[in-house]
C-alpha cells in the first residue's frame, strides 16, 4: 500500500524535501551527512512498514543517544511524513497505520527506551546472571512465574495451552532472560515481534508478567535490587512484544473514531450477517470448555437474542438495545480478565468463521473492549504472591515430615495426653485399643494436613456423639498438639495452619456432648425438685450413692480416695449430693476446697468419679435424658473440689508478672484492635451477614467486644460473661463463625503490633466463650436434624403445610428477595419468572414434597454466580422469615433451614474452591 521499497524511497525524498524547509527541525540536520542520514531511516522505515528486514545499522538508542530530542521535533518529524504521505496520495488508513507504527519508535528517539542492556547492569564484575543465581535460578523463577500466571486472571489467557507448549514456552522465555542476563545468548529475539504481532498484548498484560516475575523472584529470595535490575533490563522487549497489539488496535479504534460503526455495520453484513455472527459466536462458545458454562440453562435463547441485540448496536445496527445496563447484569457473575478475554477470542473466531477480515475484527475488538470495565464490575485485586505461594506451597502433611511426621506426632500427643489430667480419661484405654486409636488418628490427620485420605471422615461424628467431650478437652488437644510440633523443630507458620486445619473437626468431636449438656441444663433450669423426684427422693440417691461406692472402691483411678474412711466419706458425700440434686439442704460439712485440699485430686479424677456415678445411675434403670441432667448438676463442683474458683481467670492472663491486657499494649491499643478487626468483619463475606448492621447497633456491640476482652485479659471486668449465652443463643452462629472471628482478631492484633506470644494467649482465653456464643446454633440445628431424621422429609413437608403452604412461602419469600438490595440482583430480568419455577421445584422436593427436579445441579447453576456467604445468609434470613410470615412454628422452621443449609456446599463449591 505504500507502493514498495520504490514507494517508501520516493516517501522519504519527499519527506526530507519538507525538512529542509522547517524551521522547527532541519536545525538537527544541518552539518551532518544528510544523505547517509536519510538512506539509513530509508532501510529502517522499509523494516518497520513491513519490508524486508535489511537494517543492519546500530541501536536507535545508540544513535540518537545525548542528542536531546524531544517530544514537540518527533511531533513535528511525524506531522512531515504525514504530509509527504498524503502528497504522494497515499490512503488516509494506510497513513494512519505507517504513523502508529512509528510512534513506539518515539522513546528510543528521547533516550528512554525501556530496559537497559545486560552489560549496563554489571555490579562489581558480576552480571545479573551471575547476581540471580545462575542458569538454575532463572529455570525455578521461570517454573513459578508461569504457575503464577496461570493463575493470574489479568494474563492467564495467555498462558493456558497444552502442555507440551507450556514447556516449550517455559524454555524459550528461560532462554530469553539467561541471555537478557548476560549469560550465553541461545533465543533469537528479532522473531519476537512477528510471534506477538497477532495476540492482544497490552502493557497491562506485560507489567503483570513482570509483577509475577518479581514476586517468583522475591520467592526464590533473590535481593530488590537485582530483581529491580532483571525487570529494567527485560523491559527492553515490552515493545517487541506489545507493538502488534497497539498498532492494530490503534488504527482500529481512529477508524472507528473518525468514520463511526456505520461501515463495519455494512461490512458485516448488516443485520442478516450480524445474526449469522452471534449463531456461530453461540456455536462456538457451546463446545469451548473455557466459556460453556456462561452461556448454557433453560434461559439461554433470551440470553443470546439480549446480547445480540447488544453487540448489534455497539457494531452500527439501526437498532435499540432494551436490555438492563451491562454493569447490572454483569453485577452477580464471577467474571474476570480471563473470562472475557476468552469471549473475546471466540468473538474473533466467530467474525472470522463468517468472513470478517482482519480490520474488521481489530474493529470489532476494540469496539467490545469498551465494555470491559462494566462486564468486570467484580473485578478484585489479584494478589500475585498469595497465588504463587499457594502454587509453589507444600501441604501442612509434607512440612511437618509426611507420614512419619503424623506418625510421632500422634504417637507423641498421645503419650503426652496420658499424662495430662484434663484429657486422660479419654485416652487411657487398653493397649490393643490404644493402638486401634492411635491408627485412625494418624490416618484422619494425615488426610487433614493434605497427605493420603484413608480414614471414612463420615464415621468421625457418630464415633464421639456419646463421649462427653467439650470444647475445653478439644481445646486441650490442640494445646498439646502445638506444643508436640513446637518441640520437633515445627516453624511456627506450620504449627498455626496445622491448627488450622484441625478447627473445623471441632463439631464433629463436640457437638454430642454439647446438645445433651445444653438440654439437659434447659430442663434443670426449669427447677431440681422435678429431677429429684425422677432420682427416687432421698432414698433412691442413697442406694445409688451404694451403687457408685461398689464401682468407685474398685476403680484404681479414684479408690484410693474412697477407701480412707470409707463409711465417713460416703455418708458426708450422700448428703452433698442429696443437697446437690434437688433434695433438701442438710449439708453442714466443710467447704468442698477446704476437704479436698493438699489430696492431689486433680481432673482426671473427677472424671473417673463422673464416669462411675454415671455407671452406677445407668445400672439403676435411669434414662439416659436423666443421666445428662445430673452429670450437668455436678459439673459445677469441679471447680470446688479442684481449689478453682468458679470465674477464675485464665492464668494465660499472666506471664511474667504482666497481665495479658498490658502485653497487648494496654486498653487503648486494645481498643484499636477491637476496631481493627470489626471493620475486617463487615468486610469478610463469612461473617458480614452477623456484623452489618445499623451505626448506633455497630458501636454498641464493639464496646462490649472490647469490654469483654479488656476483662478476660486481666483488666477491670465490664462485661457479664453470663449475658453472652442468651444473646447469641438464636443467632445461627456455628464453629465456623467463631473460627473466622478468631482469624481476624489475631490479624487485627499483628497489625497493631501485638507480640506472638501474646496474640496464642489471647487465643486460649477468647476461647473459652465458643460454647456460649455457638451452643444455641448448635443445639437447635442438632435437634432439627434429629427430628428430620426420626419424622422423615413428608411430615416436615406436611407440618410447612404441604403443598400449599410451601408455595405460599416461596410467594412470600420473592416478595422479601425482590425488596432486600443485599441480593436482590441476584432475582431480576427477563428470567426471573423461570428461576422462580425451577426454584420452586427444587425447594418442594428438598423439602420432602411431591416435586420432579430435571434442571442442572446447584454446582453448575451457582458457578458463574459472584456469591459468597453473606449472600446466602441473607437469602436463608429471608427464607426464615418467610416460613414465619405464613405461619410455621419456629421448631418447623429451625429443621427447614436444616435441611437447606445442607446444600451450601453445593451452591457455594466454586466460591469456596477460587477462595481457599
Amino acid at each position: 500500500r505504500m507502493g514498495g521499497e520504490e514507494g517508501i524511497a520516493q516517501f522519504m525524498d519527499r519527506v526530507y524535501d519538507l525538512i529542509q524547509v522547517d524551521n522547527r527541525i532541519k536545525s538537527w540536520f544541518s552539518g551532518k551527512n544528510y544523505q547517509a542520514i536519510k538512506e539509513g531511516q530509508r532501510v529502517y522505515l522499509t523494516e518497520l512498514l513491513g519490508g524486508p528486514k535489511i537494517y543492519k545499522g546500530k541501536d536507535l538508542v545508540e544513535i540518537h543517544k545525548g542528542m536531546g530530542l524531544s517530544d514537540y521535533e518527533f511531533d513535528c518529524f511525524l506531522a512531515n511524513c504525514e504530509k509527504a504521505m498524503s502528497g504522494l496520495g497515499v490512503e488516509d488508513e494506510t497513513i494512519d497505520e505507517a504513523i502508529v507504527s512509528m510512534e513506539p519508535v518515539r522513546n528510543a528517539l528521547m533516550d528512554r527506551a525501556q530496559g537497559l542492556a545486560a552489560h549496563a547492569k554489571m555490579v562489581d564484575g558480576q552480571s545479573i546472571l551471575d547476581r540471580f543465581g545462575g542458569e538454575m535460578n532463572v529455570e525455578s523463577v521461570v517454573e513459578m512465574m508461569y504457575s503464577g500466571c496461570l493463575g493470574d486472571p489479568r494474563v492467564r489467557f495467555y498462558f493456558e495451552v497444552n502442555k507440551e507448549k507450556i514447556q516449550g514456552i517455559k524454555l524459550k522465555m528461560t532462554q530469553l532472560m539467561v541471555g537478557a542476563f548476560g549469560g550465553a545468548t541461545t533465543y533469537d529475539d528479532s522473531k519476537m515481534r512477528q510471534i506477538h504481532y497477532n495476540m492482544n498484548i497490552t502493557d497491562y498484560h506485560f507489567d503483570a508478567v513482570l509483577e509475577n516475575f518479581w514476586c517468583a523472584a522475591e520467592l526464590m529470595e533473590i535481593s530488590n535490587a537485582v530483581i529491580s535490575d532483571a525487570v529494567e533490563v527485560l523491559g527492553k522487549v515490552r515493545q517487541m512484544v506489545t507493538a502488534g497489539c497497539t498498532v492494530r488496535l490503534e488504527i482500529a479504534r481512529k477508524k472507528c473514531e473518525s468514520q463511526g460503526t456505520d461501515g463495519l455495520y455494512e461490512s458485516l453484513g448488516g443485520q442478516q450477517g450480524l445474526q449469522t455472527f452471534v449463531d456461530k459466536l453461540y456455536e462456538t462458545m457451546a463446545v469451548d470448555d473455557r466459556m460453556k458454562h456462561y452461556f448454557s440453562g433453560s434461559k439461554l435463547e433470551a440470553i443470546k437474542k439480549s446480547q445480540g441485540d447488544y453487540l448489534a448496536v455497539m457494531f452500527g445496527a439501526p437498532i435499540t438495545y432494551e436490555g438492563r445496563p451491562l454493569d447490572r447484569i454483569h453485577s452477580v457473575m464471577s467474571i474476570s480478565d480471563f473470562e472475557f478475554d476468552s469471549f473475546l477470542s471466540c468473538c474473533g473466531t466467530a467474525l472470522r468463521a463468517v468472513g470478517a477480515d482482519s480490520q474488521n475484527v481489530d474493529e470489532c475488538v476494540v469496539l467490545l473492549e469498551t465494555a470491559r470495565r462494566d462486564v468486570l464490575i467484580n473485578r478484585r485485586p489479584h494478589d500475585v504472591k498469595r497465588t504463587q505461594e499457594a502454587a509453589s506451597a507444600k501441604s501442612v502433611y509434607e512440612r511437618i515430615g509426611g507420614e512419619v511426621g503424623v506418625t510421632n506426632m500422634v504417637e507423641t500427643m498421645y503419650n503426652q495426653a496420658l499424662e495430662d489430667s484434663r484429657i486422660r480419661s479419654f485416652f487411657e484405654k487398653n493397649k490393643a485399643k490404644v493402638t486401634t486409636i492411635k491408627k485412625k488418628m494418624t490416618q484422619y490427620i494425615g488426610g487433614v494436613f493434605g497427605g493420603p485420605v484413608t480414614y471414612d471422615a463420615n464415621d468421625l461424628r457418630p464415633m464421639h456423639y456419646g463421649m462427653n467431650i467439650s470444647d475445653y478437652h478439644f481445646d486441650a488437644i490442640l494445646d498439646i498438639i502445638r506444643g508436640v510440633l513446637k518441640e520437633s523443630g515445627s516453624k511456627p507458620k506450620d504449627i498455626t495452619d496445622a491448627l488450622l486445619l484441625l478447627q473445623p473437626v471441632r463439631a464433629d468431636v463436640t457437638t454430642g456432648f454439647t446438645v445433651r449438656q445444653e438440654m439437659a441444663r434447659k430442663n434443670v433450669e426449669k427447677g431440681k425438685d422435678q429431677m429429684f423426684k425422677r432420682l427416687g427422693g432421698s432414698e433412691g440417691i442413697t442406694t445409688l450413692m451404694d451403687q457408685f461406692f461398689n464401682i468407685g472402691t474398685t476403680d484404681v483411678r479414684i479408690k484410693e480416695f474412697l477407701l480412707k474412711d470409707k463409711d465417713r466419706i460416703k455418708a458426708g458425700m450422700t448428703v452433698y449430693i442429696v443437697e446437690m440434686l434437688g433434695g433438701p439442704k442438710a449439708y453442714k460439712g466443710k467447704e468442698l476446697g477446704e476437704l479436698h485440699q493438699n489430696l492431689g485430686v486433680n481432673d482426671y479424677h473427677f472424671d473417673a468419679f463422673l464416669a462411675d456415678f454415671g455407671r452406677a445411675l445407668l445400672g439403676a434403670g435411669h434414662q439416659d435424658a436423666l443421666i445428662d441432667e445430673v452429670m450437668v448438676s455436678l459439673e459445677p463442683v469441679r471447680a470446688d473440689v479442684l481449689g478453682r474458683s468458679r470465674d477464675a481467670a485464665d492464668t494465660s492472663v499472666m506471664k511474667d508478672g504482666k497481665p495479658l491486657l498490658e502485653r497487648y499494649g494496654g486498653d487503648m491499643n486494645l481498643e484499636t484492635v477491637v476496631e481493627s478487626m470489626y471493620d475486617k468483619l463487615v468486610e469478610d463475606p463469612r461473617v458480614r451477614f452477623h456484623f452489618e448492621k445499623a451505626k448506633a447497633k455497630q458501636r454498641q456491640i464493639r464496646r462490649k467486644m472490647y469490654q469483654y476482652l479488656s476483662g478476660a485479659f486481666g483488666g477491670p471486668v465490664q462485661y457479664d460473661v453470663k449475658q453472652m449465652r442468651p444473646a447469641h443463643y438464636n443467632m445461627n452462629i456455628t464453629d465456623y463463625h467463631f473460627d473466622v472471628v478468631s482469624e481476624l482478631f489475631q490479624r487485627a492484633s499483628k497489625e497493631n503490633g501485638v507480640e506472638a506470644e501474646a496474640m496464642m494467649d489471647a487465643a486460649v482465653v477468647v476461647a473459652k466463650v465458643r460454647a456460649d456464643v455457638t451452643t444455641g446454633c448448635v443445639v437447635r440445628m442438632e435437634l432439627a436434624k434429629k427430628k428430620n431424621a426420626q419424622d422423615g422429609m413428608d411430615q416436615l413437608f406436611q407440618r410447612l403445610g404441604g403443598l400449599d403452604g410451601v408455595m405460599a412461602m416461596i410467594d412470600r419469600l420473592y416478595e422479601c428477595v425482590e425488596r432486600d438490595k443485599r441480593i436482590n440482583m441476584f432475582f431480576e430480568g427477563a428470567k426471573l419468572q423461570t428461576l422462580k419455577r425451577q426454584q420452586t421445584d427444587y425447594i418442594i422436593a428438598t423439602l420432602g414434597g411431591p416435586a420432579d427436579y430435571r434442571g442442572r445441579t446447584l454446582e453448575e447453576i451457582h458457578l458463574v454466580l459472584q456469591m459468597n456467604d453473606y449472600h446466602l445468609d441473607c437469602f436463608m434470613q429471608n427464607m426464615a422469615r418467610a416460613l414465619r410470615d405464613v405461619g410455621a412454628e419456629q421448631d418447623a422452621v429451625d429443621e427447614a433451614t436444616v435441611v437447606l443449609e445442607q446444600l451450601r456446599k453445593k451452591i457455594l463449591f466454586h466460591h469456596y474452591k477460587n477462595n481457599k
